[in-house]
């Protein structure tokens, strides 16, 4: 039996991203305008600080542990995004898959 949930789709994860950057810039969600190509520093004015928070709110958030290589690569909100989408698609290691005994020779 797979009890793991159904990765999730790049929208769903936009806008979980979206409330996170609302919470750490301090504007509403409505307030922002974000797109894939939307740039973290340039166009949402994060600083290294909040970059920073950023990246334990979205490993708090989606349960994700970023390293720092990839933490400072994210430049646009696509990158965030994609990195997402890869782990969240990544099998768990924790979990073997067992071979069901009924079409066991």
């Amino acid at each position: 039996m797979n009890d793991t949930a159904p990765p999730l789709s790049r929208a769903a994860i936009m806008d979980d991203l979206k409330g996170a950057l609302a919470r750490i810039t301090g504007r509403a969600p409505s307030s922002l305008s974000l797109v894939e190509s939307t740039r973290l520093r340039e166009d949402l004015g994060l600083d290294s600080f909040a970059a920073v928070e950023l990246v334990f709110e979205v490993e708090d958030l989606f349960s994700v542990r970023i390293p720092q290589t990839a933490a400072v690569a994210f430049q646009t909100v696509s990158d965030v995004v994609s990195y997402l989408c890869a782990e969240l698609g990544k099998p768990r290691a924790d979990i073997v898959e067992l071979p069901d005994r009924a079409s066991a020779p």
